[in-house]
């Protein structure tokens, strides 16, 4: 059964399908969006419009979950071989797509780019015009196309490619726009309630020299030491895990399948978290990361089991799909707006068995803090597209999930927010940073409650 939001977005797309080949749909993380677009490629089919729809998305985990639910929709296969309606790829399989790109010019086909934020570039970035010039051969020979997006913007402010904008404003031109306001108020996402993690004093001591922060905005504004070393500090983790599993351990009482995420800055990280966890809360958790291959078999998994805790690094972002997921505690160095997003949204897919709030413990990071209090805004104004003279440099990444041998080819396609590369780097930059520290002690924790809906009738 369809959603309201979903019904009016699948005919309005409809509806422009008779003037024009492609749309764009912004849609809430947690709203629905693979539903909605397995129901226009239903009605696509059944009006014999196209004959084949194919699926690019950003990882594999997501992709098997668009795989799953278009094969519910459409009551056939959908796993690209004989007697399938279609297929599911990532967009790095791009790099071998001729024989894709000969079948779209041979049939009516309907190609739906999901999380379409993840490609950038204006034909004016060298690293991305081939690329681009991909994404636009597809859309030419597609019968039509169909762009779907959760957060419509990039933190490096490249265009989304196939997106339309407003001129001169850089406005993105959205054909159908359901932001979290309308989702919580229709009972389709959980009203996000963060908790932000400050302190008193801190102590950095450096050889015979010590400084006292009465903050963590001051102390990092100080630039004696980094966000992500504060992250590894053993009590930031432990009371920042006990606030965490205190909230998701309440909410299993009444709803055991109840899970938590937390959001980790580097394998090394995730290890250390693992054995606080364990070590001083006797808590079990998964732990997933790029670097394990059974990764996707693990998500899966937690999906469909009722265990409490799943740790990931880089690998639970926008699109994973586990609706039981309640609770985050956010412990990664990624302080951009859109990954913020993007790993709240994981906590906010309603479900019938549990509440209609979903928790997020975050440090008082002046970034994240500032992004808490701006959720209202569906599209933050400051990362409206502006053309310059020189675009910032693209960041590379290979996806090593998918063995392809001319990854070289697809770190100029397509652009991903967050640097892999970086969490690999990542654990021998702490260690020498960690070295020129004598002591770094935080005491007396605060918390400061960051409600997305302050109005009278709702308690938490």
């Amino acid at each position: 059964m369809l959603r309201e939001w979903q019904k009016r977005c699948v005919k309005q797309v409809l509806e422009r399908y008779q003037h024009q080949p492609d749309a764009l749909v912004l849609a809430t993380p947690g709203s629905g969006k693979t539903i909605m677009a397995s129901y226009v490629a239903k009605a696509l089919l059944n009006k014999r419009k196209v004959d084949y729809v194919i699926c690019f998305s950003p990882s594999k985990v997501v992709c098997h979950s668009i795989q799953k639910t278009f094969r519910h929709t459409l009551k056939r296969p959908f796993n690209g071989q004989l007697g399938a309606l279609g297929t599911s790829l990532t967009y790095h399989s791009m790099a071998n797509i001729n024989e894709l790109l000969s079948n779209l010019s041979l049939s009516r086909v309907l190609v739906i780019f999901d999380e379409i934020h993840h490609c950038a570039g204006d034909g004016e970035s060298p690293s991305n015009t081939w690329g681009i010039q991909l994404l636009s051969t597809i859309q030419k020979l597609a019968t039509y196309t169909l762009s779907l997006t959760g957060t419509p913007w990039r933190t490096d402010t490249l265009p989304i490619p196939l997106a339309r904008y407003s001129d001169p404003e850089g406005n993105i031109q959205c054909d159908f726009s359901y932001g979290l306001n309308e989702a919580i108020n229709d009972s389709v996402c959980r009203v996000p309630f963060i908790t932000a993690i400050d302190t008193d004093q801190v102590m950095v001591r450096k050889g015979q020299e010590s400084k006292t922060y009465h903050n963590i905005s001051e102390l990092l504004e100080s630039g004696d030491i980094s966000y992500r070393m504060i992250l590894k500090q053993p009590e930031v983790i432990t009371y920042m895990l006990s606030l965490s599993i205190q909230k998701l351990d309440k909410l299993r009482i009444n709803s055991p399948n109840s899970g938590g995420l937390i959001v980790a800055s580097s394998y090394q990280h995730a290890l250390q978290i693992q054995s606080i966890l364990y070590g001083h809360f006797g808590k079990e958790a998964t732990l997933v990361s790029y670097r394990l291959d059974d990764s996707p078999e693990l998500i899966n998994r937690f999906r469909e089991d009722t265990s409490e805790w799943i740790i990931s690094i880089a690998m639970i972002s926008e699109g994973t799909d586990i609706p039981r997921l309640q609770v985050c505690c956010n412990l990664t160095d990624v302080t951009t707006e859109l990954y913020f997003r993007q790993i709240l949204g994981r906590i906010l897919r309603m479900t019938n068995s549990q509440t209609t709030i979903g928790y997020m413990f975050i440090l008082a990071e002046p970034n994240l803090v500032e992004y808490a209090e701006c959720l209202n805004e569906t599209i933050p104004g400051a990362y409206n597209y502006k053309k310059t003279e020189k675009l910032i440099d693209s960041v590379d990444i290979v996806d090593t999930t998918e063995g392809n041998q001319n990854a070289h080819n697809d770190t100029q396609q397509f652009t991903p927010e967050i640097d892999i590369n970086n969490f690999i780097s990542s654990d021998n930059q702490e260690t020498l940073e960690y070295s020129a520290l004598t002591e770094l002690s935080m005491h007396s924790f605060k918390s400061r409650i960051i409600s997305f809906y302050t109005t009278p009738e709702r308690t938490f």
